[in-house]
């Protein structure tokens, strides 16, 4: 991509010619408004996501859309898809696509591997907007997530009993920006599965879980790591808590220009997880301003990690210090009983 080009992408994500967006206002709403008839005016960071401001508006019409199942491809720039209830997996493989105030379904199949609802991995797919849908699948998946892939922006979806919420990472090959915006959402009751070919110990639920790529705004969310038990499933051994809530790690591509701020984080083994992987000398990112919450995997004797960190001389954690309890607006600090841990 032309440095040129690249800088007008940036500003257009709100990420900046050179780094990350400064901090949003310090006061947020603890009750979102539950009418949405103003939603177009609600500022990332500034409420907190429920299921009253997130998905599709309430009181809308949605027609029935290719109700037969099949995967529904993208080819056309262009496309408008809006207060539409939509049936199969949806491939977006041209430029500027909006999918908008509709509900979505997913395949009624077994998919043959990671996809999701919304599939974003081609290489033609660039500026997507996805934006005020409800995104549960009719038949869940451990192949099957509810976003993935690059060149997209989300925002204000409510997302549930996918196996992972969104996925993000660049094209491997091909540019090493993924350009994602993940704005407003609300995401929880990720579906587990103890039978996942991917891992012998069963799926690992990630929220939102960020695999590589630079251009990556995650801004007043709220997500939960927690699971339901799928269909023929044993239970996870864990109970309720999932894999990590916030993943960053880099095992597609290094993160570059990554923000991660105020958004309202729990649940899981790991609410935030920040991992260098073994391809990079380092990894650099923002955290910083975020709520987390208390109801993490209890690891024993009360050893809970909010954020876990797996290296503490390859990470660079701008703001890690910043982030708070939600409970008592209280700074996270470093400890097993404080909120942060350095697993070396």
């Amino acid at each position: 991509m032309k440095p040129s080009t690249e800088l007008s992408r940036r500003k257009a994500l709100g990420l900046g010619a050179a780094g990350v967006v400064g901090a949003v206002a310090a006061s947020y709403a603890v009750a979102a408004p539950a009418s949405a008839a103003s939603r177009s005016d609600l500022i990332p960071g500034t409420y907190k996501p429920t299921s009253l401001n997130t998905g599709v508006i309430a009181g809308t019409a949605l027609t029935p859309y290719n109700t037969s199942y099949a995967d529904l491809v993208i080819t056309k720039d262009g496309t408008l898809l809006e207060n539409l209830d939509i049936y199969g997996d949806i491939k977006v493989r041209a430029r500027n696509v909006v999918i908008r105030n509709c509900r979505l379904r997913g395949g009624k199949h077994i998919p043959s591997a990671n996809t999701g609802i919304v599939d974003a991995n081609s290489a033609y797919c660039y500026n997507l907007l996805v934006q005020d849908c409800t995104i549960i699948p009719d038949r869940p998946s451990y192949y099957r997530d509810g976003i993935v892939g690059h060149e997209f922006t989300a925002r204000r979806n409510r997302i549930k009993r996918s196996n992972d919420g969104i996925g993000v990472f660049n094209r491997p090959g091909g540019s090493v920006y993924a350009n994602v915006v993940i704005e407003g959402n609300y995401i929880n009751e990720l579906t587990y599965w103890s039978n996942d070919p991917a891992h012998s110990d069963g799926t690992h639920n990630d929220g939102i879980q960020v695999q590589g790529g630079q251009n990556i705004r995650i801004v007043g969310n709220t997500v939960v790591g927690s699971i339901v038990t799928g269909a023929g499933s044993a239970p996870s051994p864990r109970g309720t808590h999932g894999g990590c809530t916030i993943m960053l790690q880099q095992n597609v591509a290094k993160l570059a220009n990554v923000l991660v701020e105020r958004n309202w984080v729990d649940d899981g083994q790991t609410s935030i997880n920040i991992a260098v992987g073994s391809k990079y000398a380092d990894i650099v990112v923002t955290v910083q301003r975020n709520f987390l919450g208390r109801n993490q995997y209890d690891y024993g004797n009360g050893s809970k990690y909010p954020i876990r960190i797996i290296s503490r001389a390859k990470s660079k954690v701008t703001g890690l210090y910043i982030n708070r309890w939600e409970d008592n607006n209280v700074y996270l600090a470093e400890g097993r009983d404080l909120g942060i841990r350095f697993d070396s």
